[in-house]
């Protein structure tokens, strides 16, 4: 079972009008399931929040600030539906060298290349952005 991260990466008080008025994130929505037998769907939505950005199967003890202001939080759940909603923010994206532009390749990387082989997740789809 992974490190629970749920602590870390999840905040459901956090409204979506809000983040999309602050405008520091990418939202992104996903169909989830858990695979059986492994932690919670909240637990689950965390580690996948986790894997998406700064997280690791283990403590680091290196972790600071800087680190902290770009973990990806869920900010949204509903087991039933099996939706999760996961904020990205701004910084964590690789800017282009020659314009400072975010880059297509970082995003999807990010938002869907980490976290396709995760053993504790039957199955994810990103479904808007």
């Amino acid at each position: 079972m992974a490190l629970d991260q749920t602590s870390r990466y999840t905040d459901l008080s956090l409204l979506e009008e809000d983040l999309i008025t602050l405008g520091q994130h990418i939202l992104c929505a996903y169909k989830m399931r858990p695979k059986a037998g492994f932690g919670t769907y909240l637990e689950t939505a965390a580690h996948f929040a986790a894997e998406s950005s700064t997280g690791t199967n283990v403590q680091v003890s290196t972790t600071d600030n800087f680190t902290l202001g770009v973990d990806a939080i869920v900010y949204h759940v509903d087991e039933g539906t099996e939706e999760m909603r996961i904020a990205y923010p701004l910084d964590l994206f690789d800017r282009n060298i020659t314009d400072g532009r975010m880059m297509i390749v970082s995003f999807l990387t990010l938002t869907i290349g980490n976290n396709q082989g995760m053993g504790d997740v039957d199955y994810s789809k990103m479904y808007d952005f």
